[in-house]
């Protein structure tokens, strides 16, 4: 992947991110139009992303549509098929090795409960939630609950996708 495309994915993630009802920092979209500019991303609206100040909200939102408008970035339909995309590409992440069970269990968690806690997602929120509170002095070993979180990823992963609601 060139850096270029690296930058065209950050902002693609990011507007992901955003559509999902993620919480993305202002300061980050500036960041990414800089990391953009630097590499040679050519966008009309990508130098007035990468001059504003973070504190400037609103104009920061505008011209970051402008430059996502601008490259053709592809984005879900709606903020349910953001979510389920941001959820796919972290379970993967995790199962490839690139994303920790604990940090990748955390963003899980985060956009499951945007997604209204589906029954599918449960059981890595509860890993992840032990694992936040897991005591450092614990003689219990963190693989306990990632373990867990890895193996219920990978069966996700081989299922539908989104996963249909499980059936008691």
């Amino acid at each position: 992947m060139t850096e270029i495309d690296a930058c065209r994915s950050a902002l693609r993630e990011l507007a992901i991110g955003r559509l999902a009802g993620r919480d993305v920092r202002t300061s980050h979209l500036v960041e990414a139009g800089l990391d953009a500019i630097v590499a040679g991303l050519d966008a009309p609206s990508l130098a007035l992303l990468a001059g504003l100040e973070s504190s400037a909200g609103d104009a920061v939102d505008k011209a970051f549509g402008q430059v996502v408008d601008e490259l053709g970035l592809e984005l879900p339909a709606d903020p349910t098929a953001a979510r389920w995309q941001l959820v796919h590409g972290w379970l993967l992440a995790m199962v490839k090795g690139d994303l920790s069970p604990s940090a990748g269990g955390a963003l899980v968690s985060e956009v499951g409960e945007l997604l209204g806690s589906p029954a599918a997602l449960r059981g890595i929120a509860r890993w992840s939630a032990m694992l936040d509170s897991w005591i450092p002095t614990d003689l219990t070993p963190r693989d306990v609950c990632e373990v867990p979180i890895l193996e219920e990823a990978a069966e996700l992963l081989e299922g539908p996708w989104p996963p249909r609601p499980r059936h008691p």
